[in-house]
């Protein structure tokens, strides 16, 4: 089969590898589409803590059984999706679902070699989530960053009447700040200095929308909703941090969800202790959060078709990752096709 093979920091090719053989447990899935998040380009530039090579990449997908054991419920040619997280299996978070808690994690296509960008994978069938039929491959390839989202949401406790700040419209900003709509926010302010980003987030609803580069955030909230009861930080600056502890209410929750590149980020003590605010960390997702996740995509509760910005066959993964690099602001959500 074709993949991506990456061997390390900026070291990948398109090639032949052997395919996949599934064991007696596992579901061999025909990749259908699979989407190339922030976590693969920092992975593939060397600039993802976790990453062991050589791997496959990749961990956004949709794709087709092929084959699966008896026990799994599944049939062939079922559209699925994979919970890409691994533990330990033993321990009381993995009984539970939050592998992300396991001291053994480890994560398909940054940590674990067998990732999505190819024409066929094998995985355990107890993390391989059945799609409704009806779901196009491009909504079902967008579960595991709506998961991303819902996670988010879940940890911040949005409910109905909320003022939330999501600072950042990526593809992960746009997703948890639909997310909390649907949770019931009251007021929403997005923040997000690309243009053509803002745009997207108006095509989705959201009308309090600010470009920290022409006025600065902290008034925009404070003139528009107040003090928010939430920020959700998508983006993960100490700029961003300053201002998000500077904005809330007392008593405000600060999620962040950004991946942290910098070590020593800074953070001012003085309004977290003063305003006795609550700082959450939301790094990936519970296994509970993906049927939710599927419920949102397939209700069109959440909207994920305006955040993909193209689709390409496998073959020119590295003109996509270009376009995402060198061009933030024409590109967002790109895929790739493994088979034509």
């Amino acid at each position: 089969m074709k993949a991506i093979y990456l061997t390390g920091p900026n070291e990948f090719s398109f090639k032949e590898r052997e395919d996949p053989i599934p064991k007696r447990d596992e579901v061999l899935i025909k990749v259908l589409l699979a989407g190339i998040c922030g976590t693969d380009v920092h992975l593939i530039r060397g600039r993802n803590p976790f990453a062991k090579y050589p791997l496959i990449p990749g961990h956004e997908l949709m794709g087709e059984a092929l084959w699966a054991p008896v026990k799994s419920k599944l049939k062939k040619g079922d559209k699925v999706t994979i919970f890409p997280e691994v533990g330990c299996g033993r321990c009381q978070a993995c009984r539970e679902g939050r592998l992300v808690h396991c001291s053994e994690f480890k994560f398909i296509g940054v940590r674990l070699p067998e990732g999505g960008f190819c024409e066929r994978m094998a995985v355990p069938y107890k993390r391989v989530f059945r799609l409704p039929k009806t779901m196009e491959e491009e909504v079902g390839a967008m579960v595991e960053p709506t998961a991303v989202a819902v996670h988010a949401n879940r940890r911040a406790g949005i409910r109905k009447g909320m003022n939330v700040v999501v600072i950042g419209g990526g593809t992960i900003g746009l997703l948890t700040a639909q997310v909390a709509r649907v949770y019931g926010a009251s007021k929403l302010i997005l923040s997000e200095p690309i243009e053509n980003r803002r745009l997207i987030a108006k095509a989705l609803g959201f009308r309090l929308i600010c470009n920290p580069q022409e006025e600065e955030l902290s008034s925009f909230v404070q003139n528009r909703i107040g003090f928010p009861d939430v920020v959700f930080d998508v983006v993960g600056t100490e700029k961003t941090l300053e201002g998000s502890l500077s904005m809330l209410r007392p008593d405000g929750k600060l999620i962040l969800v950004a991946l942290p590149h910098a070590e020593g980020l800074g953070v001012n003590y003085s309004p977290i202790f003063a305003k006795e605010l609550q700082i959450v960390g939301s790094r990936t997702y519970f296994m509970r959060d993906f049927p939710e996740a599927i419920r949102l995509l397939s209700s069109k509760k959440v909207r994920v078709k305006p955040i993909i910005s193209q689709i390409l066959p496998l073959e020119k993964f590295a003109e996509a990752l270009d376009h995402l690099e060198k061009e933030p602001e024409r590109y967002i959500k790109i895929m790739v096709k493994p088979i034509p």
